[in-house]
């Protein structure tokens, strides 16, 4: 997702979350909105490191574009840290970013993983078609050596 659609993302559940909290919504029955915005704020903070292939607007705009929604996110960000601390202590909001890197660490994982696993597959595909091919070449060479 790119930082302008994540950004979108981002302000739609912040302003979910925002009405949520002030009809005294818990945060637990709005972890799918916060969740959202999280990854979605996490994407705006990341945007501007990835290559860029836009083609109209000079650089300028896109920096002015990636500050001024990165202070937006930031901004969003603090007011979310200060109503979950205010409501559940004041290390909630680290421990919310404990468990989310974590979790961050098990998909990385999880995805290497799978990566291994297809890797092997591969490796142990090729190594059975190269036993069977030598394999076949012994029968006819033997078959070669009978015949004649």
């Amino acid at each position: 997702m790119d930082p302008v659609t994540a950004f979108g993302v981002a302000t739609t559940a912040y302003k979910t979350i925002v009405a949520g909290f002030k009809v005294g919504k818990q945060v637990e029955s709005m972890s799918k909105d916060l969740g959202r915005w999280m990854g979605a704020i996490q994407t705006v903070k990341e945007g501007h490191n990835k290559k860029k292939n836009r083609m109209f607007g000079s650089v300028e705009e896109e920096a002015l574009e990636t500050f001024a929604m990165k202070k937006k996110a930031v901004a969003m960000e603090n007011e979310l840290r200060n109503f979950v601390n205010l409501n559940y202590g004041p290390n909630a909001w680290n421990e919310v970013i404990s468990i989310q890197a974590q979790i961050r660490k098990q998909k990385k994982e999880a995805e290497l993983e799978v990566k291994r696993k297809q890797r092997q597959m591969i490796e142990n595909t090729i190594i059975g078609g190269c036993v069977l091919f030598f394999i076949f070449f012994i029968i006819y060479i033997v078959y070669l050596v009978i015949s004649v």
